[in-house]
């Protein structure tokens, strides 16, 4: 049985994986920002068939929250390795052109797409626990070789996530430089409804 962290799982992709991983009997540790909109998730931890769900909060907009998440976890689980980590927290805020987003809404893109995912990966790195897989919800908006300039209205969601993306490359080569064996990994789930 591994142990995933799954971040941002109160709905949509994250609460897939939930479900998912559960299934297959994991041990899941999920965060919600907010617990009174996670019913589902509170519906799945609590008839786990097979797997183990323990909830958190963590709102990744708020350095203080990632820190308290960061610390409850390594309490949680002291010398035990975490297999895979989801950094699955984000939004997408239509429209978002760049010649019309406002300075609040793309600094929303900025922090919860990218700043806030690295800052809670790095805090959780930092405890010493031994981390198999970072795993990054990224996008194809966000590549810098392959530019998509159809995507009318994905100017900060793309901004943001090629600032994650270039994140990545550094966090993992600077991981690699240490010796580390943790793997970071950029996925593209794909265009999803959530």
């Amino acid at each position: 049985m591994s142990t995933w962290i799954v971040v941002g799982a109160s709905r949509g992709i994250g609460l897939e994986w939930v479900r998912q991983l559960l299934a297959r009997g994991n041990h899941v540790i999920a965060t919600i920002r907010d617990v009174e909109k996670a019913s589902q998730l509170w519906a799945l931890a609590g008839a786990a068939e097979g797997g183990m769900c323990q909830l958190f909060e963590c709102d990744v907009n708020h350095e203080a929250s990632i820190t308290k998440f960061v610390s409850d976890v390594a309490a949680l689980l002291k010398t035990q390795s975490i297999g895979y980590v989801v950094l699955n927290a984000g939004i997408l805020k239509y429209p978002n052109r760049a010649t019309e987003v406002s300075f609040d809404a793309f600094s929303d893109h900025l922090r919860t797409n990218a700043i806030g995912p690295i800052i809670t990966a790095q805090k959780l790195l930092q405890t010493g626990i031994p981390i198999g897989s970072l795993i990054f919800m990224s996008s194809d908006s966000g590549s810098a070789g392959d530019f998509r300039g159809f995507e009318d209205g994905f100017a900060a969601y793309a901004a943001s996530k090629a600032a994650l993306n270039q994140m990545l490359r550094h966090m993992a080569a600077e991981l690699q430089r240490q010796g580390s064996d943790t793997t970071v990994l950029a996925m593209h789930p794909g265009e999803v409804t959530t």
